[in-house]
């Protein structure tokens, strides 16, 4: 089974990695989890960033006057000027047939690797332990609580019993940040499902 690529690596680090998405409008949801790899080691990662820009960074995109429609009808050539960009934060990885390790990679991926999202199997197991949410919490971005947050709830969705998991997720996250109230609490607050995916989740 063949997996749809949703980026390619355009910078990396042991830390994050940038890609650029093969479709305009259409890279990944915030807080997912994505994948990339090479001949001997699987990245994995959280998305912690997607922006739409200009391909060209000294040229700003311009107000047009119009809707996409026109603009597809009228003028298809924007497009092609515009390019979807995110980044991922890394949080474990695997050598080639070997188990899934939480922590850091000891290299970056490489530039150029393509980016796919994780499989419900890789999600669960990936997220079970818990232990991506300290790794993001470590990472000092100033949406810390957002990302987090996300995170938790797209690992949610791939868990078989679901109030169970949110239940430690939320034990977690007021352990790691027992010394700051407001932003555990931020946190949890921030971790119920809607109550669509909640259904979908316990069928």
């Amino acid at each position: 089974m063949t997996t749809e690529r949703i980026g390619e690596i355009v910078e990396a680090s042991t830390t994050r990695l940038r890609a650029v998405a093969p479709q305009t409008f259409e890279g990944p949801a915030f807080g997912s989890f994505v994948k990339t790899f090479d001949s001997s080691r699987t990245t994995y990662g959280v998305v912690a960033y997607v922006e739409h820009v200009s391909i060209d960074p000294t040229r700003r995109a311009i107000p047009l006057g119009r809707t996409w429609e026109e603009l597809r009808r009228e003028q298809p050539q924007v497009l092609e000027l515009l390019t979807t960009e995110f980044e991922a934060l890394c949080v474990a990885f695997a050598e080639d047939g070997g188990a899934l390790c939480a922590y850091l990679p000891p290299v970056p991926p490489r530039v150029h690797d393509f980016v796919e999202a994780c499989t419900p199997d890789e999600i669960g197991e990936l997220t079970d332990d818990l232990s991506f949410i300290r790794t993001l919490g470590a990472s000092g971005l100033p949406i810390v609580a957002e990302l987090i947050a996300a995170g938790i709830r797209s690992a949610a969705t791939h868990q078989k019993d679901q109030r169970a998991y949110l239940v430690r997720a939320g034990r977690e996250v007021a352990d790691l940040f027992r010394q700051d109230y407001e932003l555990a609490s931020s946190i949890i607050r921030r971790i119920r499902l809607p109550e669509s995916q909640t259904q979908r989740a316990n069928r």
